[in-house]
């Protein structure tokens, strides 16, 4: 019998999947196992535990595992590969593929098949594909220089906007749904927390929906141009995958993951209108991709 393991890594958390050539046999979750995101030694103890957890529950020995693939946002650099490769030596059996995170969901959406794909998590990123297999990708470059549409940015902008409003004498109903989502009492204590290093501005995502759902227009204008600037990436991807394929945007499909895209509807719906006013005949996928899908098929067609 052959097992097969894939992982996706994200910003916040790492998903894990054990089956043979036929059923899963077990999932798991732990934090982030993302270098980039986390030390060394914190990601260490999450890929260990997720890698346990699944072990046991599927009843598996690692060391029989036959193929493994992992998704994760900087699968091109070289320490990032260096360390899981070195990780998943001690602790798993078989063959290892490395893949960037918007790979696996692109393959859990459409394997081997023409489309594009939105993820929209704590970072964000788009990659499209056309029917002869060119891939085509537009954002993804990080917190600090890009992720139109992630959480993290757009925790940043609804604080941006928070604070202008206080510039100008306003008082927002968002200052306070922030301060009690981080157990805080004032506002010279969040410009402390923001201000520090390593902040997560998608924390506060939770509590930018939920006040954009109570109708404060400040975060509502936030999620909607979160929404517009994220169809500016699918609009890049669309644009070159065109020029390399006339026609294809005619029942071009689009489908998304991550936690922006699954649980703020009100993005991915700007995104939408947004993209249907330049290109009317999108086909837009209603479930969410789940990018554990796409690494598990690629463990079961390592080698072929």
């Amino acid at each position: 019998m052959k097992y097969f393991l894939g992982l996706d890594i994200g910003g916040t958390k790492t998903a894990c999947v054990l089956a043979d050539q036929h059923k899963e046999l077990g999932r798991a979750q732990a934090g982030s196992a993302k270098v980039l995101r986390v030390d060394k030694a914190e990601a260490e103890l999450h890929l260990k535990e997720v890698l346990d957890a699944v072990s046991h529950q599927s009843g598996i020995a690692l060391s029989d595992v036959t193929a493994s693939c992992i998704g994760t946002s900087g699968a091109a650099i070289s320490n990032v590969v260096e360390w899981l490769k070195q990780q998943m030596a001690m602790r798993v059996g078989g063959s290892l593929t490395l893949l960037g995170d918007e790979i696996i969901t692109l393959d859990a959406a459409f394997p081997q098949d023409a489309g594009v794909v939105v993820i929209a998590g704590t970072g964000s990123n788009v990659v499209g594909r056309t029917h002869n297999g060119r891939l085509i990708g537009a954002g993804g470059w990080g917190p600090a220089l890009a992720d139109e549409g992630s959480g993290n940015l757009l925790g940043q902008q609804a604080l941006r906007a928070t604070f202008a409003a206080i510039n100008a004498g306003e008082e927002p109903p968002l200052l306070q749904g922030v301060l009690n989502k981080l157990g805080l009492h004032t506002k010279d204590d969040l410009v402390a927390v923001a201000n520090a290093y390593g902040f997560s501005f998608a924390q506060i995502m939770p509590v930018v929906a939920e006040a954009a759902r109570d109708g404060d227009s400040l975060a509502q204008k936030t999620l909607e141009r979160g929404g517009v600037e994220l169809a500016g990436l699918v609009r890049h991807v669309i644009t070159r995958l065109i020029a390399d394929e006339p026609g294809i945007a005619d029942g071009l499909k689009i489908a998304g993951t991550g936690s922006v895209w699954q649980h703020v509807p009100e993005v991915s719906d700007a995104m939408r209108r947004t993209l249907l006013q330049t290109y009317p005949r999108l086909n837009f996928l209603s479930r969410t991709v789940d990018p554990l899908e796409g690494a598990l098929w690629h463990a079961r067609h390592a080698g072929d």
